[in-house]
């Protein structure tokens, strides 16, 4: 098992972020569609945190711990926050039956209540007032639910047009060959072994792209190994059965040895 993890572990390397270093205002909100989303940054929140960051999470969804009923987050930071306070964001969410399958950018929008959620948070961002938030790609959105490319690109759109006054964005991606390898072999075969879709690939596809946007810095989390791994595994056995798909084997291997393999962090960071 620990062989073929190697196998996984990505190959590239990037310039290591020294910008979250020389940060005065030590504030950042992750904001995501499902308080899980952040999974492949928690290592960097959690290191951040530990360095005397204040951070927390917004989302559309949370969950809580089917062991100890606290919400997961709390782990690496100073909790979750919904978005809205009804829950309510999506059009027709509760009669859709595959609601994480991808659809054309210029429907995303359609499906959701912009003029409800985009105050919102333009006003919970300004208020807490961080130098940085930390998302998803927009592009794809990690592996194409659109929930998460539409929450990735409005707070870009929000960044743009200069609605939230943050420095950076950081959009946390996989490498290349990680999403070759975990996404686009290793779970495509376990998916039709189920007779399941693969729905990275389709987003692949439906968004006219090649994966995820590549990219740029990258932030060793390996200290944090144990802390990073008591997060993935705190959740409740639904959102578990989901992560082992992204996350190969977290839960068999020991968090020193899980992260000595993947011991880095990939973000695109817009700036």
């Amino acid at each position: 098992m620990i062989r073929e993890l190697q196998t996984f572990a990505p190959i590239e390397n990037y310039e290591n972020d020294v910008f979250l270093d020389t940060v005065k205002n030590k504030r950042a909100l992750v904001i995501v569609a499902h308080d899980d989303d952040d999974c492949v940054m928690s290592g960097t929140i959690a290191k951040l945190t530990l360095a005397g960051w204040k951070i927390k999470s917004l989302s559309f969804e949370s969950h809580n711990s089917s062991t100890t009923g606290k919400n997961p987050t709390e782990i690496i930071c100073s909790g979750n926050e919904l978005i809205l306070n009804d829950g309510v964001y999506r059009k027709g969410l509760d009669t859709m039956s595959k609601p994480y399958l991808p659809i054309p950018h210029e429907v995303i929008n359609n499906q959701f209540y912009t003029t409800k959620i985009k105050p919102v948070l333009i006003r919970k961002i300004n208020e807490y007032n961080p130098s940085v938030i930390f998302s998803l790609d927009n592009e794809k959105g990690g592996y194409g639910h659109p929930e998460h490319v539409y929450i990735s690109q409005l707070v870009k759109d929000l960044f743009d047009e200069k609605k939230i006054n943050i420095q950076r964005i950081y959009q946390g991606v996989l490498t290349n060959w990680m999403e070759e390898k975990i996404m686009d072999e290793w779970l495509d075969k376990k998916l039709k072994k189920w007779g399941f879709l693969n729905v990275s690939t389709i987003a692949n596809d439906v968004y006219e792209i090649d994966g995820m946007p590549e990219p740029n810095v990258q932030i060793n989390i390996s200290e944090l190994a144990k802390t990073k791994m008591e997060y993935l595994r705190a959740y409740e056995e639904g959102v578990k059965k989901n992560i082992r798909k992204f996350i190969p084997y977290y839960e068999e291997i020991k968090p020193e040895i899980y992260f000595t393999i993947f011991d880095r962090e990939f973000f695109r960071v817009l700036e």
